[in-house]
C-alpha cells in the first residue's frame, strides 16, 4: 500500500467534506433552508468517517457513516416533501443506517463477533445503500430543479455505488489508494455540486420584502402599457414572474418562456411546471407571512404553444390557488390579440 498516495486521498476527501459542512450550514443560517441543515450535518459526520478510518477506529468510522448516510437522506426526504413529491413518512427510514451501525457495534462491544464485516463492513454497505437512494429521490425532482437535480442525483448515485465497493476492496492493499483517490474525487464533485444546488434560488427561496406589498390579494388583469407601472411599483418586492420581457427589476424572481431550451428557461407547453412554481411560491409566501405576488407578462405567446383551451383551463387554476393562498396575481395581456369571444369568456373565469 502506499501510504502518501493514500493519505492524499483522504486529505483531499476530508478538505472537501469539511467544505461542504461550511456552505451549507451557512445557507441553513442565511435562509432557514432545512434540508441544508441536514445535508451539512452529513457533510460533517462524513468528515469524521475520514478522521476516524485515518485513527483506526472502526466504531467510530462506522457510526460516522451511518450518520452520513441517515442525515443526507433525511435531507432529501426533506426536500421531497416541501415539493409535496413524498409524504413525511418517508423520513423516517432514514434512522436505518444508524440503527444497522448500531446493532453492529453492540455486538462487538459485547465480544458476540469481532468479525470486520460485522462491525463496519455490513453497517457501511447499507449506508452506501441509502446514499444511492438518496440520489434516486434526487433524480426524481428534475422537473421542478432541472439539470440541478439531475447532476446532484446522478453524483449520488455513482460516490453511494462506488461507497459498496468499500467491504469488498478496504483490505486490498492494492486498491486501497484508488479506492480513497476515487472517493476523494466523489467527495469534491459531491460536495460542489451539491453547494451549487443549495445556492440556486429554486433552493433558496425567497425573503419576506422589505416593506408591505401595495396590492390586495387578487387576480389583477393590466394592459401592456401599465406594465411599466407595476415594475416600479414592485420594484423591492420579491415577485415569481414568468416572463418574455426580460427587463425586469433585479429583486423578481423570473423564469424566461421560451421554446429555446437555455439556463432558467421554461418551455411553454410546460404549463404544469409553472403551476408548480407558483403553488410552492405562494405556499411559502403565505408561511413568512406575506402575500405572494405573481406575474404573467406573455399569456398571448402562451396560447400560440398550447391553445385557448388549455391556456383558459390553466389561467382558471392559477387563480384558484391565488385566492387559496391570498396572493396576488397579475396577468398582462393585450386584448387586441384576442377576439371578443375569447377575451369574453377570459374575463368571466378570472375576474
Amino acid at each position: 500500500m502506499n501510504p502518501t498516495l493514500l493519505l492524499l486521498g483522504q486529505s483531499f476527501s476530508l478538505a472537501a467534506k469539511l467544505t461542504g459542512f461550511v456552505f451549507l450550514a451557512y445557507v441553513y443560517w442565511r435562509y432557514q433552508r432545512k434540508p441544508a441543515l441536514f445535508w451539512s450535518i452529513s457533510w460533517l459526520s462524513a468528515a469524521f468517517s475520514i478522521i476516524s478510518d485515518i485513527t483506526g477506529n472502526l466504531y467510530i468510522l462506522t457510526l460516522s457513516e451511518a450518520f452520513w448516510a441517515a442525515f443526507l437522506f433525511h435531507g432529501v426526504a426533506v426536500l421531497l416533501e416541501e415539493e409535496e413529491f413524498s409524504s413525511k413518512h418517508l423520513k423516517i427510514f432514514s434512522v436505518a443506517p444508524v440503527v444497522i451501525a448500531t446493532y453492529g457495534i453492540i455486538l462487538g462491544l459485547l465480544e458476540y463477533s469481532s468479525d470486520w464485516f460485522v462491525i463496519l463492513g455490513l453497517p457501511y454497505a447499507s449506508s452506501a445503500l441509502f446514499m444511492v437512494l438518496s440520489g434516486i429521490l434526487m433524480l426524481s425532482i428534475r422537473r421542478t430543479y432541472n439539470h440541478r437535480a439531475l447532476y446532484l442525483g446522478s453524483i449520488l448515485l455513482i460516490n453511494g455505488i462506488h461507497e459498496m465497493d468499500y467491504p469488498i476492496l478496504r483490505l486490498v492493499d492494492w486498491f486501497a489508494p484508488i479506492g480513497f483517490t476515487l472517493g476523494a474525487i466523489f467527495a469534491i464533485l459531491s460536495a460542489y455540486i451539491m453547494i451549487n444546488f443549495a445556492f440556486t434560488e429554486e433552493f433558496i427561496k425567497i425573503e419576506k420584502p422589505p416593506r408591505e406589498i401595495p396590492l390586495k390579494p387578487r387576480l389583477m388583469i393590466i394592459p401592456p402599457s401599465e406594465y411599466p407601472n407595476i415594475k416600479e411599483e414592485l420594484k423591492d418586492i420579491p415577485v415569481l414572474a414568468f416572463v418574455r420581457d426580460l427587463d425586469t427589476p433585479k429583486t423578481w424572481r423570473k423564469f424566461f418562456v421560451s421554446a429555446a431550451v437555455e439556463h432558467g428557461s421554461i418551455f411553454p407547453t410546460d404549463l404544469p411546471k409553472i403551476t408548480e412554481i407558483t403553488i410552492r411560491y405562494f405556499r411559502e409566501a403565505r408561511e413568512k407571512n406575506f402575500e405572494g405576488v405573481a406575474l404573467i407578462d406573455c399569456p398571448e405567446y402562451l396560447r400560440t404553444y398550447n391553445g385557448f383551451d388549455a391556456i383558459v383551463k390553466f389561467l382558471a387554476s392559477l387563480k384558484d390557488y391565488t385566492i387559496l393562498y391570498q396572493a396576488v396575481l397579475i396577468l398582462v395581456i393585450d386584448e387586441r390579440a384576442w377576439d371578443e369571444r375569447e377575451l369574453t369568456l377570459l374575463k368571466r373565469l378570472l375576474t
